[in-house]
């Protein structure tokens, strides 16, 4: 029996654990967060958590829980438009921290090197300077997509295929499949959800990087130069020409085999110092390394 089956048979179990519970309620706690559409706050959650602990162990283990509709609260972007969260009931947060806990010790060892995103122990700064190794090899033009609303588009029969290759414990795909079915309550209309994973739920991130890591592995397949953090990734190339033919063929990978959209007006091929990734740009990196080149040379001749 290999691994994954060995943790698939009881990871339930491990996510009904006290400890587990309890912990993924100090984080939801530590959090803090609004309420969802049930009105009950974390400061209220230990208290509902103590009165239907058992029941919701109970509802669990034999997977008949049922998450409540996630309360859609619009964000503000900085291009004017907004960004929808799904804020869902802070019990129900708890249930999705309890899944993470368990599950993401399994998964995210599977990722890609060049996957930043929402994982532990990694950052943008790590992205970027993967970003400055690129360029200092030659790679200096950018393929950069962008995904038209991909939290909004993520497809859910794909994303839990997908996670099925990490996790085969049965109840705990099937609570997945619960929240990401759970619905939106905008104001007092009901909107079902047949695509999506609103973000604002401790599950999205990682749903999100489970099914980008299918482009992740399709990229090292093509040995392509590439930086991925969370929705945003950039491909780094040595030509304009090569830049393009990469773009095209991507955005056919990524709108026929993933179903996801290429936003066209936003996506672009450039030079290097043209593109900003993380709000980060290689501008004044080429004059840098002149500099240096210059600086080495010179103590060459020093020595010499």
């Amino acid at each position: 029996m290999d691994m994954k089956e060995q943790d698939g048979i009881n990871l339930i179990d491990k996510v009904i654990a006290d400890g587990n519970l309890w912990s993924a309620y100090r984080k939801v706690r530590s959090n803090k967060g609004a309420p969802g559409i049930d009105g009950i706050t974390v400061y209220q959650l230990k208290g509902h958590m103590e009165k239907y602990f058992e029941p919701l162990k109970r509802k669990l283990k034999d997977g008949t829980y049922q998450p409540q509709p996630v309360k859609r609260v619009a964000i503000p972007k900085s291009d004017g438009s907004k960004r929808n969260l799904g804020i869902p009931t802070v019990l129900d947060r708890v249930v999705q921290q309890a899944i993470l806990q368990v599950i993401e010790p399994i998964i995210d060892p599977e990722f890609s090197e060049n996957s930043f995103g929402f994982r532990k122990g990694r950052n943008a700064l790590q992205a970027i300077k993967l970003a400055e190794q690129f360029y200092q090899e030659g790679y200096r033009v950018v393929v950069d997509c962008d995904l038209k609303s991909y939290f909004d588009t993520i497809h859910h029969q794909r994303v839990h295929a997908y996670l099925e290759e990490f996790i085969s414990d049965k109840i705990i795909l099937k609570l997945v499949w619960k929240f990401l079915r759970s619905g939106i309550l905008d104001k007092d209309i009901y909107i079902e959800t047949t695509e999506g994973a609103p973000q604002g739920g401790p599950l999205s991130p990682i749903l999100a990087n489970v099914y980008l890591n299918k482009l992740d592995r399709e990229l090292e397949k093509r040995e392509h130069r590439f930086i991925r953090y969370a929705d945003d990734f950039v491909i780094y190339v040595k030509s304009k020409r090569a830049g393009e033919r990469v773009m095209e063929s991507i955005t056919q990978f990524i709108e026929q085999d993933l179903q996801l959209l290429i936003n066209q007006e936003k996506s672009k091929v450039c030079g290097a110092t043209l593109s900003t990734f993380l709000g980060f740009n290689i501008q004044n990196l080429m004059g840098k390394l002149d500099a240096d080149q210059v600086s080495r040379r010179n103590n060459d001749s020093k020595i010499n």
